[in-house]
């Protein structure tokens, strides 16, 4: 006699396929909730393969590994201290001025957008399509938190330090959670996406290095005062594709407008050099050994991510398209349906 509670052969399938469903709902669940740590945890992947990637560099002139390990990783923390010191010290006061009044300064664009029947009506445009003020108060609220992100930032360093002294641990373990018959496939996506990371990084660092000098340069020529921290707002805000570039422009077109006269005119012809510049000459020259992702699509990403897990997804959205993009290549277009895709040259893993 079968037990009472024992389920007949017919229900195991719908039993089986019931258990999955629960799984897979509870691990959305617990994603969503643990999201914001997920993303430091990624974060800190980020940062170990910045820090193996100056090590590699070091490793030419040293070629002690574990030497130039730590010297890699001192060389990145110590980029991180000087901009850190840029921001505080430096240009501290005028920074924490022209973004800690963000909606007042998106008000002054306003105002000197209004001047001219053309301005009138794009700044009519802009309230139709984001309801008023609704840009000012988010971008007000980037401001708050201060404490919080560098508190984040510690832990993103010290998980990027334990992972960059030795990955194999955690990259072993993806792999053995790996079906058999996709490890293989699952090892040289892992080293694929090591490598796009690594280029992604190296070219996202040029690019703001030299944005940094151009739009500096270029505010300086037209006139604008706080022209050195408003070019490395603008430089450091390269690293978020977009919509970095664009709300830290803010702030500058913000100032012209408070000063008046025909300086607004002229920071907006500064920007638009920089942009041209930027779109026809830095770009095509940087992504040429990088992954080419859609425009578009980075663009939508980083807004949906950013709409999901809020500033932190943003930050990261970038680099979070980056491995998804080269994933599903190598995963699913490549492994499962067999499509001859090119990939990256080969790379040393990370």
């Amino acid at each position: 006699m079968r037990p009472v509670f024992q389920p007949s052969p017919e229900d195991w399938p719908y039993l089986r396929r019931l258990g999955w469903t629960i799984l897979a709902a509870a691990a959305i669940v617990i994603i969503w909730r643990a999201s914001n740590m997920l993303l430091l945890a990624f974060g800190s992947v980020l940062g170990a393969v910045m820090f193996r990637s100056a090590a590699r560099m070091i490793q030419r002139v040293v070629r002690n590994w574990h030497v130039s390990l730590v010297l890699g990783t001192l060389l990145v923390v110590g980029l991180f201290g000087v901009i850190a010191y840029l921001l505080v010290v430096q240009f501290g006061a005028e920074i924490s001025g022209m973004l800690g009044n963000l909606p007042g300064t998106v008000g002054a664009v306003e105002r000197g957008l209004g001047t001219t029947k053309v301005g009138a009506a794009i700044v009519q445009a802009i309230h139709a399509a984001t309801g008023g003020s609704a840009i000012a108060d988010r971008l007000g609220k980037l401001m708050l938190g201060g404490g919080e992100m560098l508190i984040n930032f510690f832990i993103v360093m010290v998980g990027a330090m334990f992972i960059a002294a030795d990955p194999r641990p955690y990259k072993s373990a993806v792999i053995l959670l790996t079906p058999p018959s996709g490890r293989a496939a699952m090892e040289h996506a892992i080293g694929e996406i090591s490598a796009a990371l690594r280029l992604w990084l190296k070219a996202k660092l040029l690019a703001m290095l030299a944005m940094t000098v151009l739009i500096s340069g270029s505010l300086w020529l037209a006139g604008l005062k706080s022209w050195a921290a408003l070019g490395l707002l603008g430089g450091l805000s390269e690293f978020v594709p977009y919509v970095g570039p664009t709300v830290a422009m803010v702030p500058a077109v913000g100032l012209a407008a408070a000063a008046g006269g025909d300086l607004i005119w002229r920071t907006a012809l500064a920007y638009l050099f920089v942009r041209v510049v930027e779109a026809y000459a830095l770009t095509p020259g940087l992504s040429r050994s990088v992954i080419k992702i859609p425009p578009a699509l980075t663009l939508f990403v980083i807004l949906g991510v950013g709409a999901v897990f809020g500033v932190y997804g943003v930050f990261f959205a970038g680099a979070l398209l980056v491995v998804a993009y080269v994933g599903v290549r190598e995963l699913y277009l490549r492994d499962t349906l067999g499509e001859d895709i090119e990939g990256l040259p080969d790379n040393d893993e990370a």
